[in-house]
């Protein structure tokens, strides 16, 4: 999938001139990157409320797993070496995967990883029947940047350092949750 832009490299007045331009472009879709060794700290989980039914309580506690699946592989991916599309099965739709390697892809074409995982805390779902939205507050200070071997300080936008909101959304498709959709900070209803 990246194969055709490996040998494109970013013209770059510094050397974290591409890689905070990228983060900049895709400071919605981030992702984290640490060694995959690193759990995600999910902090507080939404609970379901008392009065919720077993099935939708259940839902919510599938939602914030596959959620959590998801920033492991995102951060597996962007820590690694090579591009493994195998770790977002059962956890997104193909679309989703092709986007996150497309973005991560693009980081690694220029030398690009990161060490480390993001802080994801206070998750909430909503579950609508079918679909769900899920939102956390995320913090990417302690996912270190590095371009060819060198840690990039101080390059990813502040906006990022701080916690923000991130929200994806998710269908069920044949019995299975699956995120199908990345969506912008904007569009969050949660305050970080």
């Amino acid at each position: 999938m990246t194969s055709g832009m490996r040998n494109k490299r970013i013209r770059r007045a510094g050397p974290a001139a591409g890689l905070a331009l990228i983060l900049a472009t895709v400071a919605g879709c981030s992702s984290d990157g640490g060694n995959n060794e690193d759990p995600i700290d999910t902090g507080d989980t939404s609970s379901p409320s008392p009065d919720a039914e077993g099935g939708e309580a259940d839902d919510e506690a599938e939602l914030v797993a596959l959620y959590e699946a998801y920033w492991d592989a995102v951060t597996a991916s962007e820590n690694g070496e090579e591009l493994d599309p195998q770790l977002f099965d059962g956890i997104t739709t193909a679309g989703v995967m092709e986007q996150e390697l497309g973005r991560i892809g693009t980081w690694k074409d220029v030398g690009g990883y990161r060490e480390g995982a993001p802080v994801i805390e206070n998750v909430t779902v909503t579950v609508d029947g079918d679909t769900a939205r899920i939102e956390a507050c995320k913090n990417e200070a302690d996912w270190r940047l590095f371009q060819d071997g060198e840690e990039l300080e101080d390059s990813l936008p502040e906006s990022l350092t701080v916690p923000h909101p991130n929200v994806v959304t998710a269908e069920r498709m044949s019995g299975e949750w699956l995120i199908n959709a990345s969506l912008p900070t904007d569009e969050a209803t949660i305050s970080c």
